[in-house]
C-alpha cells in the first residue's frame, strides 16, 4: 500500500468525484443563470442522454436525470423540445430572451469552470503548495551507461542551468517541461547543456545527442515546491501557474493534432479517471486538487472555442448576430450544432477505445514511468457534452500529466 494509504478503488471513485464536480459546477452556472433570466429550464441532466437513465425525478418545474455515460452534462430548455407546452413567442423560451442574457446564459458555465480553477488552487497553494517558480532541474538518475547522456558524462546530482544556450531560470515553472521538449525536438541532433556540478561555478558544458526517440537516459526532478501562506500571494500565484500550464497544454495538444506529438500521451475518459486515481493513490489528496483545477481551466478555455455543440459556439453565433443585428437562422444553428455534437460523440468513442487499448498494452500505469511533480504534460481529450442545441455541457478535457513525487525519464 502506498504512504498515503488510499485503496485503489477509493482513489478511482475521489478522482471520478471530482470530475462529477467539475461538469455539474458548469451545468449549475447555466441553470442558475437562465433562471435569473426568466428561461423556463424543462431538464437538468448528469451525464449523456445516448445511454440508459438510470435516475430520473421531477422537482418543481424541473426534471433531474442521471445518465449512464457519465462524462458530460446538460440543461434543456423548452427550445430543445418540439412538444413543450411552452408557446413558441413566449419569453421563457431562451431564443426569445435579449440578446446579452442569452450571452450571460451561454458563457455562465465557463465562468464558473475558471472561477473554481482559480479557488481550488489557491487551496493547493495554501495547504501543499505549488512547483516553486524558477526552480532548477536536477538529474536524479542516469539510467543506462550506453544512452547518450552517459556517454556524455552526465552524472546524477548534476543541476542543468541551460539548454541549447537557454536558460531555465527564464522557465517560470516548466523548467523540467522545457528540457524534455528540447530534447525531443533534438532526436539525432547536437544539443549543448550548461551544468552545475557540485554547486561550483562556471558551469561545466556538455554535448549530447539524442537518440532517434528523442531520449538521453536521464531521470530529472524539479525544485519541489513553495507553499503560500498569504491568501493575496497564493491567489496571484495561482492565476499565474494556471495560466503557464494552460497555454502549455493547449500548445502540446496543438502539436498532437500536427502530427509533431505522441498519441501515447493522449487521455480519454477512462484514462483521465484511471490516471488521476493512480496519482491521488501514490501521491495524495494534493494531486487530485491540482488535477482538478488544471482539468477546470482547460474545459473553460475549450469552452470557449467557436465550436458548434460547445458553448463558444453558441457564443459565435450571438456575436454574428450582434454584428449583423438578425440572429442565425434557427435551421443553420441546430444543423451546425447537430454537426458538432456527432463530431465530439464520435471523438469521445475514439478516445475511449484508445484509453482501453492503452490499458490492455500496460502504457498507462502511473507507477511504471511518473511524470515530475513540476511537469504538467500536454494529452488529449474526453468529450463530454450536452445535447444539440443546448448552450451549456463540458468541453471536451485535456488530461494532464499525473504528477508525482517521482522523476520524470528522458
Amino acid at each position: 500500500m502506498p504512504p498515503t494509504a488510499i485503496h485503489p478503488v477509493a482513489s478511482v471513485l475521489i478522482m471520478l468525484g471530482m470530475l462529477s464536480v467539475l461538469i455539474i459546477a458548469h451545468e449549475l452556472g447555466h441553470l442558475w443563470v437562465a433562471r435569473r433570466c426568466g428561461v423556463r429550464v424543462e431538464r437538468f441532466g448528469f451525464g449523456l442522454p445516448m445511454g440508459p437513465t438510470l435516475w430520473s425525478k421531477k422537482i418543481g418545474d424541473i426534471e433531474y436525470c442521471l445518465h449512464l455515460a457519465l462524462f458530460g452534462g446538460y440543461v434543456a430548455f423548452p427550445d430543445d423540445n418540439p412538444d413543450s407546452p411552452i408557446p413558441p413567442d413566449s419569453p421563457q423560451r431562451f431564443e426569445n430572451r435579449p440578446l446579452p442574457q442569452r450571452f450571460a446564459i451561454a458563457i455562465a458555465g465557463i465562468a464558473v469552470n475558471a472561477i473554481l480553477a482559480w479557488l481550488i488552487m489557491i487551496f493547493v497553494a495554501m495547504m501543499w503548495g505549488l512547483p516553486a517558480p524558477h526552480a532548477p532541474v536536477a538529474i536524479k538518475e542516469v539510467v543506462s551507461a550506453h544512452m547518450p547522456a552517459a556517454q556524455a558524462g552526465l552524472r546524477p546530482g548534476d543541476v542543468i542551468t541551460a539548454v541549447d544556450g537557454k536558460p531555465l531560470s527564464t522557465r517560470r515553472y516548466d523548467g523540467s517541461y522545457f528540457v524534455t521538449e528540447t530534447i525531443r525536438a533534438h532526436a539525432q541532433k547536437p544539443l549543448t547543456f550548461s551544468i552545475l556540478r557540485g554547486g561550483k561555478n562556471p558551469p561545466v558544458t556538455l554535448t549530447i545527442t539524442p537518440n532517434e526517440k528523442g531520449l538521453i537516459g536521464i531521470r530529472m526532478e524539479g525544485g519541489g515546491s513553495q507553499r503560500y501562506l498569504n491568501p493575496l500571494a497564493a491567489a496571484g500565484e495561482s492565476l499565474a501557474f494556471l495560466g503557464d500550464i494552460t497555454v502549455r497544454n493547449f500548445a502540446g495538444l496543438g502539436k498532437i493534432f500536427s502530427g509533431k506529438g505522441n498519441w501515447d500521451d493522449v487521455a480519454g475518459p477512462v484514462g483521465i479517471v484511471k490516471a488521476g486515481g493512480e496519482a491521488i493513490q501514490y501521491t495524495g489528496l494534493q494531486t487530485g486538487f491540482l488535477l482538478m483545477a488544471i482539468i477546470s481551466a482547460m474545459l473553460a478555455v475549450m469552452n470557449l472555442l467557436p465550436i458548434p455543440a460547445l458553448d463558444g459556439g453558441h457564443i459565435l453565433f450571438q456575436a454574428i448576430e450582434a454584428v449583423k443585428g438578425s440572429p442565425v437562422s434557427k435551421k443553420i444553428q441546430t444543423g451546425f450544432t447537430q454537426a458538432g455534437f456527432f463530431l465530439l460523440a464520435g471523438l469521445m468513442v475514439l478516445l475511449l477505445g484508445h484509453d482501453l487499448y492503452k490499458i490492455a498494452q500496460g502504457k498507462s500505469d502511473f507507477r511504471r514511468e511518473p511524470p515530475p511533480a513540476t511537469q504538467t504534460a500536454p494529452v488529449g481529450a474526453a468529450a463530454s457534452k450536452s445535447p444539440a442545441a443546448v448552450p451549456s455541457g463540458s468541453a471536451p478535457a485535456p488530461a494532464p500529466s499525473k504528477p508525482s513525487s517521482g522523476a520524470s525519464k528522458q
